[in-house]
């Protein structure tokens, strides 16, 4: 399993969200995670149709398909959660 990460430069709930992520993401040494701007990447953003509203943190398979889909601010417990239900 891989995460993407849509943020953009002036969205406030993605540079609060960025402490949380930190957090939650610390224990889980083997998860890899794919960075995209909103408004700099939209060639490979484009095909999860990724809305106006962010962040948005896309679980996906090894084939980078979608698995689940978390949008907005979310809680360290809730990101811990969606994470150790696709790797146990």
């Amino acid at each position: 399993m891989k995460l993407i990460r849509v943020t953009a430069m002036w969205c406030t709930s993605c540079l609060l969200m960025k402490k949380r992520w930190n957090k939650a993401f610390s224990e889980f040494n083997s998860l890899e995670i794919i960075d995209y701007d909103f408004d700099e990447d939209t060639d490979h953003i484009q095909a999860y149709n990724i809305g106006s509203t962010l962040p948005v943190v896309l679980f996906v398979d090894d084939s980078l398909i979608e698995l689940e889909r978390m949008v907005g601010e979310k809680s360290v417990q809730e990101i811990v959660s969606s994470v150790r239900k696709y790797l146990t």
